[in-house]
């Protein structure tokens, strides 16, 4: 659950003040070098994290006025309708934020070598 919600508010922080989209990669991959309990809490805690942001950003950009676009991009791209552009545009953003947050989890395992007593 720390996992999700640290993804979010810092990938939020970021895409706010430097307008990349490449932040949904950055913090999931340092998030997942710093996680050393679990693969799983560091591939979907960043993905589902990323996910619940960009679909809640899709959807209020579609509400705040801005339907006519959503509508408008989703003929061009072919959906169908502004429901389906930002379902696939949440399942975008936790399919690159998973990759990211499993790369950085991998990263530490293979840089870091943890001792163990046993």
């Amino acid at each position: 659950m720390i996992t999700i919600l640290s993804s979010l508010v810092l990938v939020l922080f970021f895409q706010f003040i430097f307008f990349a989209w490449w932040w949904a990669m950055l913090i999931p991959l340092a998030l997942g070098f710093f996680e050393k309990d679990s693969v799983s809490r560091a591939t979907f805690g960043s993905g589902l994290g990323v996910a619940i942001l960009w679909a809640a950003m899709g959807v209020f950009k579609w509400v705040s006025g801005g339907e006519i676009i959503v509508e408008r991009i989703a003929a061009v791209m072919g959906v169908g309708s502004g429901v389906v552009l930002v379902l696939a545009t949440s399942v975008i953003g936790f399919v690159i934020a998973s990759l990211a947050g499993y790369a950085g989890f991998s990263l530490r395992k293979l840089l870091i070598k943890e001792y163990q007593i046993s």
